[in-house]
């Protein structure tokens, strides 16, 4: 319960529950950004180890996903807009479309093709992640949909000067 200070009456939080999702999608995007620092600290060591042959290192990527993931987390938590949460979906389906493009091989060996690579397990690391991403692009397309579209705050009045329901 809130107080409001036109009225100095309590009234109820948003039953939509767009706070906890906005938390949910906060811990997911940190939790992802996590996973991507982690790996960045593997790849570098599998690149790194003796008599591996590697012709491009690739880790410099992962630290380049980890930065947005664990700035935007902290972003979604402090931050209410709606702004946000629609760049924060565009972002996931642009770094879906760069792993389809460059992780898989679409444009030349993929993440996978790296023999110095291999012991990882790539293939588990990059379902959970891109699963990951998956479901925080549905919580943040979900967030930047307006409430009157999802019916849980009335839309305008039908007549104008009419009340609001």
């Amino acid at each position: 319960m809130a107080m409001t200070s036109e009225h100095g009456t309590f009234t109820r939080p948003p039953a939509d529950g767009r706070k906890s999702i906005r938390y949910v999608a906060a811990a997911l995007c940190g939790i992802v950004g996590l996973l991507y620092l982690i790996l960045l600290f593997l790849v570098a060591d599998a690149e790194a180890a003796p008599g591996a042959v590697v012709s491009d290192t690739t880790y410099g990527a992962y630290l380049f996903l980890a930065v947005p993931y664990l700035v935007g987390a902290g972003l979604l938590v402090a931050v209410d807009r709606w702004v946000l949460w629609a760049v924060g979906s565009a972002v996931q389906v642009l770094v879906i479309a760069l792993f389809v493009m460059f992780g898989v091989g679409a444009f030349g060996p993929g993440v996978f093709e790296y023999d110095a690579l291999s012991a990882l397990r790539m293939e588990l690391w990059a379902a959970v992640i891109t699963g990951a991403q998956v479901i925080l692009f549905g919580l943040l397309f979900y967030l930047a949909l307006p409430r009157t579209l999802l019916g849980t705050e009335p839309g305008p009045p039908a007549t104008p000067g009419a009340p609001a329901e």
